[in-house]
């Protein structure tokens, strides 16, 4: 059986195989299986990879390519000012509930 870091990473892989110097947003940290991930893909090709989440996470990594704000995804001036004006590649894995998904999908769509 594929395992479920294989299966993120093929998926991760098949997104990000052309970007050069890539800039990610992270919604979600929780056990930092996704952000290794991605934080492994950034090491490589010179990328950042900004992770947000409303429990501390800062501790997981340490690492010049990853920048960790403690934040709720929704509370858009506090991330807003922390976060560059554009990205590559933006995942979300917050809270999974409609209404949530679809506010913070129409926020950041045009980053």
């Amino acid at each position: 059986m594929i395992s479920y870091e294989y299966k993120l990473k093929k998926f991760f892989e098949n997104e990000l195989n052309d970007i050069s110097n890539p800039k990610i947003l992270e919604f979600g940290v929780r056990e930092g299986r996704s952000t290794k991930i991605l934080l492994d893909y950034c090491k490589k090709n010179n990328g950042e990879l900004f992770s947000i989440d409303i429990e501390d996470y800062s501790n997981l990594f340490s690492d010049k390519n990853w920048h960790f704000i403690k934040s709720r995804d929704d509370d858009f001036n506090n991330v807003k000012s922390k976060i560059p004006d554009k990205f590559d590649f933006i995942y979300l894995d917050s809270l999974h509930e409609a209404e949530h998904v679809k506010k913070i999908f129409y926020y950041y769509f045009n980053y």
